[in-house]
């Protein structure tokens, strides 16, 4: 896995890009985590099968957005790997987009769905660059020159953007911050992160917590420092994103079952930009 920092002029909707090639082998890759931050994956290669709702394996597509919000992701890889991707930050993908981001949770979207022409020219740029160097350059020349044609008011972005990298997490909070009405803000939230304000900060202390098991701490003291009510109710909610209880992420997370692709992914949403 390797990642690179975004223009600055980005830095406040993308975490970053990163890259990752996995050589020619069959096997299972452990689920992908639910964290709200949309990821624009381009596959290099072949695509890997994703483990779909009705319990069959297909392939995904060359290149889409995913927001994994609700439920896990599950690769089968059968064949080399090689994928260029942008993180952004949970709300970045409407600085870029005129449609909902309700509309992409949980789903592979093709990127002109997303982002109209400049995700086809996202794609063809970086299918065409000889490396990642080249990669990141022409991704942030793209996206930069569409954040300065996109002349659109995006104080209200920025306030929520302060607010939630200040640690607010309450609806009626953030709406005071932007100046409108708890209604107001609900929408406006709706319309760039797309999941709802409470599973959104369950997923940022889910992440928190996850951080902290894999650097050793005990369970007390994770459930007091992320602001679960006891341990009892740090397990319950564990097992409910990851499907497993503590003790065995635990356990997973510190014999490396977790491939590289996850172990070493970008920083988690719930840390503020820079």
């Amino acid at each position: 896995m390797r990642t690179y920092l975004p223009h600055k002029a980005l830095s406040p909707y993308i975490e970053c890009f990163w890259s990752w090639q996995l050589k020619s082998e069959s096997r299972e890759l452990d689920a992908i985590l639910p964290d709200a931050a949309p990821e624009f994956i381009v596959h290099l290669r072949a695509p890997p099968l994703a483990l779909r709702e009705s319990g069959d394996w297909q392939q995904q597509p060359p290149a889409f957005l995913y927001c994994a919000a609700h439920r896990s992701v599950r690769l089968l890889v059968e064949d080399s790997m090689d994928v260029f991707a942008i993180r952004f930050r949970p709300w970045g993908v409407s600085r870029f987009s005129y449609h909902s981001m309700a509309g992409f949770l949980d789903k592979e979207v093709l990127p002109d769905d997303v982002f109209g022409s400049l995700g086809i020219t996202l794609c063809n740029e970086i299918s065409k660059a000889a490396d990642d160097r080249s990669r990141v350059e022409v991704v942030n020349a793209l996206l930069k020159r569409a954040l300065d044609e996109r002349n659109v008011p995006n104080d209200k972005l920025n306030k929520l953007i302060e607010a939630v990298n200040s640690g607010r997490s309450k609806g009626h909070e953030i709406a005071q911050v932007l100046g409108i009405s708890e209604r107001s803000f609900r929408r406006f939230w709706h319309d760039v992160v797309g999941i709802e304000l409470r599973r959104f900060a369950t997923l940022m202390r889910f992440h928190r917590a996850v951080s902290m098991i894999d650097a050793g701490h005990k369970l007390a003291t994770v459930a007091a420092e992320c602001g679960y009510s006891d341990q009892p109710h740090l397990a319950r909610d564990i097992k409910t994103i990851s499907g497993i209880p503590p003790t065995s992420l635990r356990r997973r997370l510190g014999a490396d079952v977790y491939q590289s692709l996850y172990t070493d992914r970008p920083s988690p949403p719930w840390l503020p930009s820079h």
